[in-house]
């Protein structure tokens, strides 16, 4: 999924009005603001649209003053949903983190406002609704990682479920599943949207994630790894 993504302009260094204006294709000015940050010298981006994702970050050269600007260039098929998280850092410490989602067409260009606000502390490697100890779209599945932005696993085919004592996930839709088939996480079986789980008397065992995401078939076949 890594790809499709890229970072137009950043922070201070736009140079413009509008950081899109130099952009061809689908382009999102992100325009990041928050009520109690001040500045922030990295701003980090998770980007995911249909089956594309893309985490991608900006170092600055000197720490800069919100509200700032990012402009993100989507190598956009059609019409999406394009989901965008954004961390914010200040030497290398996380300040704040926010979400927007948007719809898209090719070759439009369109702004999107992300407010960072601080959030309770999560374990990194562990997975979480969006909302529940990360930024995030509640339908989707993200990974905590340390000190950046959390990592989108994908959107659930139905809701997201937030557990207290296990890693958040997706619950099983379109069921029942087929004893010893493949699925992913959330078709016919709860779990990660980015994982591949064997059906066992009806719920799912653990058989692999998937580094580039998961692919859900139509029956009889299996589903996959991207």
């Amino acid at each position: 999924m890594n790809r499709g993504v890229a970072l137009a302009c950043l922070l201070a260094g736009c140079g413009s009005d509008d950081p899109c204006a130099r952009s061809k294709g689908s382009c999102v000015t992100v325009q990041v603001t928050s009520p109690t940050i001040a500045r922030i010298d990295q701003l980090q981006l998770d980007v995911l649209y249909g089956t594309y994702h893309s985490t991608v970050a900006d170092p600055a050269t000197r720490p800069v003053a919100l509200p700032a600007q990012a402009a993100v260039e989507l190598a956009l098929p059609g019409t999406l949903d394009v989901s965008i998280d954004a961390a914010g850092l200040l030497g290398g410490t996380l300040l704040g983190e926010g979400t927007g989602k948007l719809s898209l067409m090719e070759g439009e260009h369109a702004s999107l406002d992300i407010v960072l606000v601080a959030q309770p502390p999560c374990v990194a490697g562990s997975r979480y609704c969006g909302g529940d100890k990360v930024a995030g779209d509640p339908s989707t599945v993200y990974e905590c990682v340390a000190n950046t932005v959390p990592k989108a696993h994908g959107v659930c085919p139905g809701a997201c479920v937030v557990r207290t004592a296990t890693d958040d996930e997706c619950a099983a839709v379109g069921g029942p599943c087929t004893n010893g088939g493949v699925y992913c996480g959330g078709d016919k079986l709860a779990g990660d949207p980015a994982s591949l789980y064997t059906c066992n008397a009806g719920s799912g065992t653990f058989l692999m994630a998937c580094a580039n995401g998961c692919v859900v078939n139509p029956a009889p076949s299996k589903d996959a790894c991207r």
